[in-house]
């Protein structure tokens, strides 16, 4: 009778095992960094186009045509093959030079926008600090084919500057 009772539990929330298998793999996991096949941008300066935000340099950066808040502007990365995205790291700014960093504005908000190979789109908000160098953030959404960061806030935004993404880089568990 225990094992009738464990078994239909069991089924009843297979789901729920299923992802808590995922949370523990996902901990366990030493992620490997994955590369993007196709970049692309809602605009570009002509100067730092979308694919120096994969250019595996942070002294190098993407930015939008226009000067200002960078609202709706975003970054579009296309992937070979569905993967399970474990963590996102961004590199705001111009520079990990704090003093260049400072002479252009920075994402303070993104909206991270994961497509699945099965065509569903997660979402989820991120919030980068106003600091040069790496910042990680972990998501585990799995089947990812397609990650769009659209700007939603800008720190130091100005007239006179642009949103600038140093670099991003992409951690999938093997």
């Amino acid at each position: 009778m225990l094992l009738v009772l464990l078994g239909v539990g069991g089924y009843a929330f297979r789901d729920e095992l299923a992802s808590g298998v995922e949370v523990v793999r996902d901990r366990f996991a030493t992620p490997q960094q994955i590369h993007p096949t196709a970049v692309r941008a809602s605009s570009e300066d002509p100067a730092h186009p979308a694919a120096l935000a994969v250019d595996g340099t942070t002294d190098r950066y993407w930015a939008p045509a226009r000067p200002g808040n960078g609202i709706g502007e975003f970054l579009e990365m296309d992937f070979p093959g569905p993967f399970r995205l474990l963590d996102l790291v961004v590199h705001p700014g111009i520079s990990p030079n704090a003093e260049q960093f400072l002479t252009q504005a920075r994402p303070q908000r993104l909206t991270v926008t994961l497509t699945g190979s099965d065509g569903k789109v997660t979402t989820r908000t991120v919030n980068p600090a106003d600091a040069p160098g790496e910042q990680r953030f972990h998501l585990a959404v799995g089947g990812v084919v397609r990650i769009r960061l659209t700007i939603d806030g800008a720190y130091g935004a100005a007239p006179d500057r642009r949103v600038a993404v140093a670099e991003v880089e992409f951690f999938e568990r093997p």
